[in-house]
């Protein structure tokens, strides 16, 4: 589907994606700290669609996919009828992107239901005015998502799949160096720490600053 191109001069409706969710997530409340946006979260999933490759049953990982599109749908409608009252809104995940997963994962039978959904649904959603995008080598992903894992004590850190993520880390990549809907901000997240304040305030000046295109940004190092 076509979407209009954005006008990057007001940048107030920032989107951030990555494929270790819950970098995102802090890096969304890090930021709202900083510019009292609000905040759409998934905050019931940290690592929604990275733990489904434990021989889920197939009925279950489309329902899955469908729970969570319309779950995030619903969140986005919102932004109407509230983005008039807030200088900046922060999601901690791009609505679109939701295709790269079900691609991976869904049957090409399941994938035709998820598809037309997802058609019926993203004409509604509001495109953001810039993405930010928390790009990580996959063996930094490894580790994020092991961690993340851990700190829940869930099973699922011992069933990951690392050529998935390899094979996902790739599709996310090529995902937003073709994005051309809105304005995208490639965060090199191997060395960025969400909760730093000299992090996030220095890339929060870069986000106010990037108007156009895909840019990219470096953490400061620690001296």
């Amino acid at each position: 589907m076509e979407h209009p191109v954005v006008d990057s001069g007001n940048i107030r409706f920032i989107a951030i994606e990555g494929i270790v969710r819950r970098s995102n997530s802090q890096l969304a409340r890090s930021l709202a700290k900083l510019t009292d946006a609000r905040t759409i979260l998934d905050e019931d999933s940290v690592e929604p669609m990275i733990d489904v490759q434990a021989a889920e049953p197939r009925d279950f990982l489309l329902k899955k996919h469908l729970l969570r599109l319309v779950d995030r749908y619903k969140a986005q409608k919102q932004l109407w009828q509230t983005e008039m009252f807030y200088e900046y809104i922060l999601s901690d995940y791009l609505f679109y992107a939701d295709r790269i997963y079900a691609n991976l994962q869904l049957d090409p039978s399941d994938l035709g239901i998820y598809e037309t959904l997802m058609d019926s649904m993203e004409k509604d959603v509001v495109v953001p005015d810039l993405i930010v995008y928390l790009q990580n080598n996959p063996e930094t992903i490894i580790e994020k998502v092991r961690g993340s894992f851990a700190s829940r004590k869930s099973r699922s850190r011992d069933l990951i799949d690392e050529t998935y993520l390899q094979t996902l880390n790739d599709e996310f990549n090529q995902f937003f160096m073709h994005f051309r809907w809105c304005p995208v901000l490639i965060v090199n997240a191997n060395q960025l720490d969400p909760e730093n304040p000299r992090h996030t305030q220095d890339l929060l000046q870069k986000i106010q600053r990037h108007d156009a295109g895909i840019g990219y940004y470096n953490p400061p190092v620690a001296s």
